[in-house]
C-alpha cells in the first residue's frame, strides 16, 4: 500500500457499491479521503456507505444529467473534487454470432459512454479544485480478447485509447488533471463470478480453461487491483498520464 495521505481530498467512485470500486473506496478512506460511492444499487450502496464511512449517491453512468446532478451535489458540499474513478461496468458475453445489437449498445453505453461522461462532466470541478487524478477501469480484454467478449472488448478497448486522448487534452489545457487506465485481469468480483454463473456448465468450464486457469498467479482479490488504482491517485504517480497499468497476474505475458 502506498503511504500517501489523501486527507483533504474528495473522491467519486462509480460502481462503488461492490468489487474493485468498493475496495478502492475502503483504501482511500483509511488514508484520509472523503469518498462518494455512486451506483444504481441504492439499498446496497447506502448500506455499504454507512459501514465504511462513505457518502452515497445514485448514478446511472450512461445518463449525462445524473452525472451533472452528482457533481452539483458534491460541489454544493464545498468539498471540491480531486479523484475520479470510472469503475461502473457490465459484462454480457457473446460472440459475433450470438451477441445481440441491444446487448452491444447497452455495453457501450455503460462501459464506454459512461467513462466519457464521467470525465467530461467532472473535469471542470477537478480543475477548479486545483487538479487531480482520473482512473478509468478498462480490462485485459481491452488489450487482448476472447471469442465470447465481442461487446465487452469493444467497450474496454475504447476506454484504453480514449483515456490517452483525454489525458493529452487535459495536459494541453493545463488543467493539472492526470488520466490513466487500469487493466485488471480475472478478479474475484460479483461481475466475474456472476458472469460465469450465467453460463451453461460446459460453457463455463471451457471459458475457465482458456482464461482463469491460465493465469500464472491465479485469481486476484479486489484489493490487489485497488492498490494499483490508489497508486495512480497518489503523488507517487505524478509523472504518469495517459498510461495503462496492467494488473493481471501474468495472463497477458503467457
Amino acid at each position: 500500500m502506498t503511504n500517501a495521505s489523501f486527507t483533504g481530498k474528495t473522491a467519486l467512485i462509480s460502481g462503488g457499491a461492490s468489487g474493485i470500486g468498493l475496495a478502492t473506496a475502503q483504501r482511500l478512506i483509511t488514508q484520509g479521503a472523503t469518498v462518494w460511492i455512486a451506483d444504481i444499487q441504492d439499498t446496497l450502496g447506502q448500506q455499504i456507505a454507512e459501514e465504511i464511512g462513505a457518502n452515497y449517491l445514485h448514478l446511472d453512468v450512461a445518463k449525462e444529467e445524473e452525472w451533472t446532478s452528482a457533481v452539483e451535489l458534491i460541489a454544493g458540499q464545498g468539498q471540491g473534487l480531486h479523484l475520479l474513478m470510472n469503475n461502473a461496468g457490465i459484462a454480457i458475453g457473446g460472440t459475433l454470432e450470438t451477441q445481440t445489437t441491444a446487448e452491444f449498445l447497452q455495453t457501450i453505453n455503460i462501459n464506454l459512454l459512461g467513462v466519457f461522461l464521467g470525465c467530461k462532466v467532472c473535469a471542470p470541478l477537478l480543475a477548479l479544485s486545483g487538479g487531480g487524478s482520473i482512473v478509468n477501469v478498462s480490462s485485459i480484454w481491452g488489450m487482448v480478447s476472447d471469442p465470447g467478449a465481442v461487446a465487452y472488448s469493444a467497450s474496454k478497448g475504447g476506454v484504453r485509447t480514449m483515456t490517452k486522448a483525454i489525458a493529452l487534452d487535459l495536459a494541453d489545457r493545463k488543467t493539472q488533471i492526470r488520466a490513466n487506465s487500469i487493466h485488471p485481469g480475472f478478479t474475484a468480483t460479483p461481475m466475474v463470478v456472476g458472469s460465469m454463473g450465467e453460463m451453461e456448465p460446459e460453457e463455463a468450464a471451457q471459458f475457465a480453461a482458456r482464461t482463469i486457469e491460465r493465469v500464472p498467479l491465479g485469481l486476484a482479490e479486489a484489493d490487489q487491483i485497488a492498490a494499483a488504482a490508489v497508486f495512480l491517485f497518489s503523488d507517487d504517480s505524478s509523472f504518469m498520464t495517459g498510461s495503462e497499468l496492467v494488473i493481471d497476474g501474468g495472463f497477458t505475458s503467457a
